[in-house]
């Protein structure tokens, strides 16, 4: 009779006594992967309550697996409680994935008012360098150091457009985009950098690459992000490597940002293209150079996938090629 009842309830239920569960459904035992009764209190639950009434801990399976839970405990017949437990974990996931969109959408609001501060007079620096350009001879020694104001001037206005692309993300997904050329131009404008000074790299490049569709802007910021983040794995000194092929049995181009920088924990590799996550001290980083990376591939239909141990790092993008009919 007591077994009949508790099998007729779907959610996990089980009876207590005197601090152990003696008679579980199939739904708890499987909830707490159980094969056998009865089972002290505390080996499943890290806190509960003496008495009845509804708590909120986490659920421990014999396995050592952890749980979120929300349970209550109801007076039953014979001396014995009722136990109901549900595992909220996704519900918590998604909970938190909601508040991380609202301040996503806070960030990307306040990102794009000082990226549209910073764009106008970064717009007045171009012009005025190129001006100067123009009036200066061919064998004037300050063209190296005008060239490098355009090309620096020109890196800031790709991250303000990357931050207004945050704010409010590009549709457009149209052009024709030769990630070989992508990845030269965007190496051109970090080369002088301190952090690539005393680094080697090595060009992988394909010889010949399918096209990609999509936004050249966000291509450009994609890879720029992946370089920036294997220069800063480096401390200025180790080995690059950047590298494009296509794999033709998934249709897919292939850019690889390769390092021999010191690795990302295990513990924390699931967590980098999370927003706002950084392991960066003192306010260095924001937390969301990965997850620009993390939008824009996802936004191409593409993957974006990473290998690290000590010693060796490689992030890897896929992109559909463009299809022709």
């Amino acid at each position: 009779m007591k077994k009949d009842f508790l099998e007729e309830i779907k959610d996990p239920l089980a009876l207590v006594r005197e601090g152990q569960v003696v008679a579980a459904n199939e739904a708890f035992r499987l909830l707490f992967h159980l094969e056998g009764l009865p089972v002290e209190l505390r080996r499943l639950f890290e806190h509960y309550p003496a008495d009845y009434g509804l708590f909120e801990t986490r659920g421990k399976r014999l396995d050592g697996s952890l749980f979120e839970a929300e349970a209550v405990l109801l007076p039953f017949q014979d001396g014995q409680k009722q136990l109901l437990v549900r595992d909220v974990s996704q519900r918590r996931a998604t909970e938190k994935m909601w508040l991380q969109a609202e301040r996503l959408t806070a960030m990307g609001k306040l990102a794009g008012e000082i990226a549209h501060e910073i764009n106008n007079p970064l717009g007045g620096i171009l012009l005025y360098a190129n001006l100067l350009r123009e009036d200066l001879p061919e064998a004037s020694p300050l063209l190296l150091h005008v060239d490098k104001i355009i090309k620096l001037a020109t890196r800031c206005r790709i991250i303000a457009k990357a931050l207004l692309n945050f704010g409010r993300p590009e549709d457009t997904l149209e052009e024709w985009v030769d990630l070989n050329q992508v990845v030269r131009d965007m190496f051109s404008l970090i080369e002088d950098h301190r952090l690539f000074k005393a680094v080697t790299v090595r060009w992988e490049l394909a010889e010949t690459l399918p096209f990609v569709q999509g936004n050249r802007s966000q291509l450009e910021q994609l890879t720029l992000n992946l370089i920036i983040n294997a220069g800063e794995a480096l401390a200025g000194q180790g080995h690059l490597v950047l590298r494009t092929y296509y794999q033709s049995r998934e249709e897919v181009v292939v850019l690889e940002v390769e390092d021999d920088g010191p690795g990302i924990p295990p513990e924390i590799r699931e967590k980098i293209f999370e927003p706002f996550f950084t392991t960066k001290k003192g306010g260095k980083g924001t937390g969301l150079g990965l997850a620009i990376c993390h939008g824009i591939v996802k936004r191409h239909g593409g993957t974006i996938e990473v290998e690290s141990q000590p010693g060796r790092t490689l992030f890897r993008v896929k992109l559909p090629k463009i299809h022709y009919e």
